[in-house]
């Protein structure tokens, strides 16, 4: 059995709600209890909603945000635990706007350079500009491109500088938060193929976030799905999408749009909005929307079971049946 290049155990964040004298009234739950373990060298999706908590779980995992409990063991330890530089070099993260993420006053070589020379993995302002140079080669760009500022270029190639930044420490796990998800559908695929280059070229893990489930199945080798902070369903990219079990997972594989001539099967429509994370359901999170509803799923909270080996669902509908 392979072992867990990340290990991430009842991750927990709870953002606190105050009203106008600054007394605490409530919490939003936006990650409830999230486990689940990163192979190396795979690419793991995360999808969901808006309001899902995929976003505020990448940035956990990240430490830019603390939890409220729960863990991420890297080398056998908890990264909450460690500084800040100690898995800064290991874990990078490629986020959705580049143009937010970049400087616009900083020409895009010196903001690329500047995590080079804060890090010491270069020890000069000569040596950071060769690197820098040859991280945008690696990326398709230009190295004469290196004097030039963010409003230059378009958002594809701003993409690829934010991706030459976070390579440039030599990270061994990207964490992609809707790394392609602004940008046109012929530059998305282009940047799509380039994290594959590079994960076959470098020997990257990725932790691939999305609510585009057709963009997660092109790059994945595993699939997560969450729904009001919790996970749904994980299971390997093939067998989630021939044989999904979740009514969520099956409503957002319907409504994916396929190009074709052929009668496709019918769409699930999911009705209403999803609950206020702040006031939670009681039962299953998923139940007040759910075409499969149950009457105990309004007071019973399903908990995730493996229901085929390395196949998780969390269903009243499927009890665990891994071991026999």
């Amino acid at each position: 059995m392979k072992e867990a290049y990340l290990k991430v155990k009842n991750l927990t964040k709870h953002f606190p709600i105050s009203n106008s004298l600054f007394r605490r009234t409530g919490f939003v739950h936006a990650v409830n209890q999230v486990s689940f373990e990163l192979y190396q060298s795979e690419t793991l999706g995360i999808v969901g909603e808006s309001g899902s908590g995929k976003s505020t779980l990448g940035r956990v995992i990240m430490k830019l945000i603390q939890p409220t409990a729960g863990e991420v063991i890297y080398k056998g330890k908890n990264i909450f635990n460690e500084p800040e530089a100690t898995i800064r070099r290991d874990m990078q993260m490629v986020f959705q706007d580049p143009y937010a993420s970049l400087n616009p006053r900083m020409k895009v070589g010196d903001a690329i350079a500047e995590p080079l020379l804060a890090h010491h993995i270069v020890t000069g302002r000569k040596e950071a500009r060769e690197k820098v140079c040859d991280l945008l080669h690696t990326v398709g760009l230009q190295p004469e491109m290196y004097n030039n500022f963010p409003h230059e270029f378009s958002g594809g190639q701003r993409q690829r500088i934010s991706i030459a930044r976070a390579l440039g420490m030599a990270p061994k796990l990207l964490v992609c938060d809707e790394a392609a998800s602004a940008l046109d559908v012929s530059v998305q695929a282009q940047i799509l193929n380039l994290f594959n280059n590079l994960k076959n070229g470098m020997d990257l893990t990725y932790l691939f976030i999305s609510h585009d489930l057709a963009v997660v199945k092109y790059i994945s080798s595993r699939i997560l799905i969450m729904y009001l902070g919790e996970v749904m369903e994980l299971a390997d990219t093939e067998e989630l999408f021939s044989k999904p079990l979740h009514p969520y997972t099956q409503a957002l594989i319907s409504a994916i749009p396929e190009p074709s001539t052929r009668r496709r099967k019918e769409r699930i429509l999911l009705e209403g909005d999803i609950p206020s994370s702040i006031n939670l359901p009681e039962g299953c999170k998923f139940q007040s929307r759910c075409f499969k509803a149950m009457p105990e799923c309004v007071y019973t909270h399903p908990p995730l079971s493996e229901v085929a080996p390395q196949h998780y669902v969390r269903c009243l509908l499927y009890p665990n049946q891994a071991g026999g």
